[in-house]
């Protein structure tokens, strides 16, 4: 006999979304910088001109989610929102949250499934505004960390002068961090030219306009140097128009001999859509964005290209290959 069936299931995705959207609408009132200590609703109300009452219902609210912690009259950030959601940190995820929800909502999803593309179909990702959003991500879950390893493993001399390429590197953190690491070497971003100078103010801010250059480009069909001993490419497989295999052995000649090039992402076995990513990308999808090369079709490029695998690279978020270029 077939068990009894409910729709159970879809109130607790309703409970769901109503929790992530009590979260987004908490980061917005900026609530969690007022949480380091414990605080009331009247301390809050007092200190942003908040009304009491409704700053009270919200503490509740976020309370009940576990979002932050109630202590009889007073609240308080969790270990997690000191971290990430309290403006004093730096590694504050706030405004990251917020555009990162912005630009994969699913909303008014069913009008493109009726519609299909439109003219302004198609258009690229606000990648200024997403290379700006990402530093302190980057720090914050690790992939910093990941590749700071990962570089100290292969380049063993912190005096070596090496010369690194971080390609389409969005906000230059990569190459930043290659360059405090290794005082006498030259790092480069390239970058799109709509997102270049963005690039550079992030590495002014950092004060490391004198260490890291930003080269202006469209990495598909300009130039992009050469004689690198470390080219990164972080998830731009995605958006290459020209044939993966050229792509590749553009990159190959650019590295030197017995060097390295280190790829970041994750690609599907199947040529179609990864189910692993069809979330986040749904939108973007709709609008015209490709699928991603398989991962059947990137190993053959990069065979062909004489860049051989050394080993997988897992920490935390920072997924992917170095590969050694061999001839």
């Amino acid at each position: 006999m077939q068990s009894e069936i409910t729709p159970d299931n879809y109130y607790q995705v309703l409970r769901q979304y109503q929790s992530a959207q009590l979260l987004f609408e908490a980061i917005k009132s900026d609530v969690f910088s007022y949480l380091d200590n414990p605080a009331s609703a009247k301390e809050i109300a007092e200190k942003t001109g908040y009304c009491e009452r409704n700053v009270g219902l919200l503490l509740l609210a976020l309370s009940t989610c576990g979002y932050i912690e109630k202590q009889g009259n007073y609240y308080c950030n969790t270990k997690e929102g000191t971290a990430y959601l309290s403006k004093s940190s730096p590694y504050y995820l706030g405004k990251t949250i917020l555009f990162r929800e912005e630009m994969t909502t699913l909303y008014n999803l069913a009008d493109k499934v009726k519609c299909g593309l439109n003219d302004s179909s198609g258009s690229c990702y606000d990648f200024s505004s997403l290379a700006e959003v990402t530093v302190p991500e980057m720090y914050a879950t690790g992939r910093v960390k990941g590749f700071i390893d990962e570089i100290k493993n292969v380049f063993t001399n912190s005096s070596a002068q090496l010369k690194m390429l971080d390609l389409g590197g969005g906000s230059g953190v990569f190459a930043m961090e290659f360059a405090k690491n290794y005082p006498n070497s030259n790092a480069y971003v390239f970058e799109h030219p709509s997102v270049a100078n963005t690039t550079s103010r992030i590495i002014s801010n950092h004060k490391m306009e004198n260490r890291v250059s930003v080269i202006a480009g469209d990495f598909n069909t300009d130039d992009i140097g050469g004689s690198y001993h470390l080219i990164v490419a972080s998830g731009i497989l995605d958006f290459t128009t020209e044939d993966l295999n050229n792509f590749m052995k553009k990159i190959a000649a650019a590295i030197l001999d017995d060097s390295y090039f280190l790829l970041v992402g994750r690609y599907s076995e199947t040529e179609n859509y990864p189910k692993e990513n069809i979330l986040s990308w749904l939108s973007g999808y709709m609008n015209g964005i490709k699928p991603p090369p398989t991962k059947k079709q990137v190993d053959l490029a990069l065979n062909n290209s004489n860049l051989k695998a050394v080993h997988a690279i897992q920490t935390g978020r920072f997924l992917g290959c170095l590969y050694k270029k061999v001839v």
